[in-house]
């Protein structure tokens, strides 16, 4: 019954979904291979200016025109010419590559999905990717794919959860102890909640999960990093860059235009950001709150970093069913979600998929047409207007001086993390009192199975009392038998003596 219900519920989503008319079509492709050095380029779109234009005046020798065979001759050895300089002038995507290369890139939550997409992209242009993960087998698992195709790959692993701030902070040691520089760091990796269970779960420093790893994790990991980041973007033309990766479901208004199981999604409460209040914690709640904070901090911390060459950005990379975000949903949520959603969705050019959702990422990163464009917010490729809360400078400068508080970071007043709310006290006191009334019920019992054995036990000696009276009447019938058979018995030899003598 309940994976029917699940399953209604992905089938309402996907209807709701369908209705959109809005959402601009996705261009299918997927992320571009790194062409070689012995390859022309195929779709380049520069092509060479010819040096000898059809109209010009016939090629003289000595003095004298040339003859028509000599004149063809000329154009063709024009025409190889051209061709060879349109085969080794790089293509766009080269071009885009050869300017990646040498920054050193910090992807978190590369082992899988989007952000894996984007580091071996990136690993293709030449860079020195860092693949900031919380599973160390699964990086090294990603890693080992891509030096498969690429043996010369800069990509390296460094553990980080991010749920843990204890965790982010060794992790930024350990890249300080390299003595790297950083040009680009992508805020990608983020966990969401099963929207059904109401159950909230706690990071290492109790924050609720979805909060702590999507934006407090990334906020203390952001601040941390600001120094290296400033420092290699210094000189005229620095370029330094850090984007994070948000998601449209952070602007409850639109999205309760496209299905029911948004309309219950409620403004971000600062005062109640945890969700630590009775009655107010769901698992899609708390994953638009994270995701507005997202966006919230990144416009926040692009003000506090004018005049310096460290642009701040945030981006929507579309609806991507088949990454690994719905690790803790149910089965049937995740099968509904991946395979269903993102099979039907595709063919209306509604999901994207892992190499587009990628593409969207690695362009704000990289690409030079935002070089110091800051503060923004994107989504389908398109600069766009985020939701009206997140627009609210006031709730941003609010919502960073309260995150540098819980996290305890250095410039801020500190604050304490509110105690969990005492979900596990409540249900061992609803347990206690279940075992309480079952005692009851169990003494009342006893009580009533006592007295009901007391009874029987006096019926019992009722029994026993009238069978020994019965028995002692019939010894007294039986003795006075015997007296009157010995009398008898007398009265009979008497009277045989008598009779004889």
């Amino acid at each position: 019954m309940e994976y029917l219900l699940e399953f209604c519920l992905g089938l309402q989503f996907l209807r709701g979904y369908l209705k959109l008319t809005t959402m601009p079509e996705a261009k299918e492709e997927s992320a571009p291979a790194a062409p070689t050095e012995s390859t022309p380029a195929e779709n380049s779109t520069t092509e060479a200016p010819s040096e000898t234009p059809a109209t010009a005046a016939p090629a003289e020798t000595n003095g004298t025109a040339a003859s028509a065979e000599e004149t063809t001759k000329t154009e063709e050895e024009t025409k190889t010419e051209e061709k060879k300089e349109e085969e080794t002038k790089p293509s766009e995507e080269e071009d885009a590559k050869s300017k990646m290369t040498g920054r050193v890139i910090m992807v978190t939550g590369a082992s899988g999905g989007l952000g894996f997409a984007v580091a071996n992209y990136l690993c293709e242009g030449g860079n020195d990717v860092i693949l900031a993960c919380r599973d160390e087998t699964k990086a090294n698992r990603a890693i080992d794919k891509i030096k498969a195709k690429n043996p010369n790959a800069l990509a390296t692993y460094m553990n980080l959860d991010l749920a843990s701030m204890e965790s982010v902070r060794k992790f930024v040691d350990d890249f300080h102890a390299l003595e790297k520089p950083l040009h680009v760091l992508i805020n990608n990796a983020g966990v969401a909640m099963s929207p059904k269970d109401p159950k909230r779960q706690y990071t290492a420093d109790n924050f609720e999960m979805t909060m702590g790893t999507n934006h407090f994790g990334p906020f203390l990991l952001t601040n941390l990093l600001l120094e290296d980041l400033k420092k290699s973007s210094e000189g005229e033309d620095g370029d330094a860059r850090v984007v994070f990766v948000t998601s449209s479901v952070h602007d409850p208004d639109s999205m309760k235009r496209k299905n029911k199981q948004f309309r219950d999604l409620q403004p971000l409460d600062l005062e109640n950001i945890l969700l630590f209040n009775e009655g107010t914690y769901g698992g899609l709640q708390a994953y638009k709150n994270s995701k507005a904070a997202n966006i919230m901090t990144a416009c926040e911390l692009a003000r506090k970093l004018e005049g310096t060459n460290v642009t701040v950005n945030a981006v929507c990379p579309g609806f991507v069913p088949s990454t690994d975000l719905m690790r803790n949903a149910s089965g049937m949520q995740k099968f509904i979600t991946r395979f269903i959603m993102h099979g039907v969705l595709r063919f209306a050019k509604i999901t994207r998929t892992i190499a587009q959702g990628g593409q969207a990422i690695i362009s704000l990163a990289t690409d030079d047409k935002y070089k110091g464009v800051s503060g923004k917010y994107f989504k389908d490729g398109n600069e766009t207007q985020s939701s009206e809360e997140t627009r609210d400078e006031e709730k941003q400068k609010k919502l960073f001086e309260m995150s540098g508080g819980f996290v305890k970071l250095d410039g801020f007043e500190p604050i304490e993390i509110p105690e969990p709310p005492k979900e596990e006290e409540k249900k061992k006191e609803e347990e206690k009192k279940k075992e309480d009334a079952a005692e009851g019920d169990d003494a009342t019992k006893k009580e009533e199975e006592e007295e009901k054995k007391d009874e029987e036990e006096k019926k019992d000696d009722e029994k026993t009392d009238d069978g020994e009276k019965k028995e002692t009447e019939e010894n007294k019938e039986e003795v006075k038998d015997e007296k009157k058979e010995d009398a008898d018995s007398e009265k009979k030899e008497t009277a045989a003596e008598e009779k004889k003598e």
